[in-house]
């Protein structure tokens, strides 16, 4: 292999390293979700429920059971029984659905789902706000330089370079201000209450969801609003 071959062969590598390195940098920094603060009733003593149904108020019902799966599969993790509830409340956050229906008749209709299903406690998550950002990240080019120390003396005085270069491009990120709120189903008292912001781009739902889900569990665990 001739000096030209090796140089390009470093190249080729340094170029690899950077990619990885980036990766890796925006794998860290990204993490999509954050707990803005919690609150429970210390006035209660913890105590096990038999089910908690998991509400999610979207009518967007791909993500509704996306979220609400992950949520009760990371609960059942930590020996807490829960369920997912899109196919039970369908139309949870379709207020245009019950524009015509008396108030005091929904409130019974919907006791009566949580009971036939023999929910104990409800696990409800609400939209509070959101907001979307438009940004153009300018592009960059930087060199990184390494003694060639394989080279013959000649060449020990070299170094070879690697030129990485990013065009420019636009993002859109939209972030949801989101509220968890833990009900009591006999006394209709809230239990626990969290809220959560969560920035999303072009990242995968079920990432994002993971995430949600994880932080979610891992603060009632700690808070003891829910136990095994």
């Amino acid at each position: 292999m001739n000096i030209t071959d090796k140089q390009n062969h470093i190249q080729t590598v340094l170029r690899r390293l950077v990619y990885f390195q980036l990766v890796l940098l925006l794998a860290v920094s990204c993490r999509s979700t954050e707990l803005m603060g919690s609150w429970k009733r210390e006035d209660i003593t913890p105590q096990h429920y038999a089910d908690v149904g998991i509400v999610l108020m979207t009518s967007n019902m791909s993500t509704r059971s996306i979220v609400e799966v992950d949520l009760a599969t990371n609960l059942a993790e930590h020996g807490i029984k829960a369920s997912p509830t899109f196919d039970i409340f369908p139309f949870a956050a379709q207020r245009e659905l019950f524009e015509d229906t008396d108030p005091e008749e929904t409130k019974q209709h919907i006791r009566e789902r949580i009971r036939k299903f023999g929910f104990e406690a409800i696990l409800i998550i609400t939209l509070l706000d959101q907001a979307t950002e438009t940004r153009y990240n300018q592009g960059s080019t930087f060199s990184l330089a390494v003694p060639a120390y394989q080279y013959n003396y000649y060449g020990y005085y070299q170094y070879a370079y690697a030129t990485i270069s990013t065009p420019g491009y636009y993002t859109t990120k939209t972030t949801y201000f989101l509220e968890s709120n833990l009900y009591d189903v006999e006394t209709e008292g809230l239990i626990w209450t969290a809220q959560t912001k969560t920035t999303r781009d072009a990242s995968s739902i079920h990432k994002d969801s993971e995430i949600f889900a994880d932080i979610i569990t891992q603060e009632i665990v700690k808070k003891k609003a829910l136990i095994p």
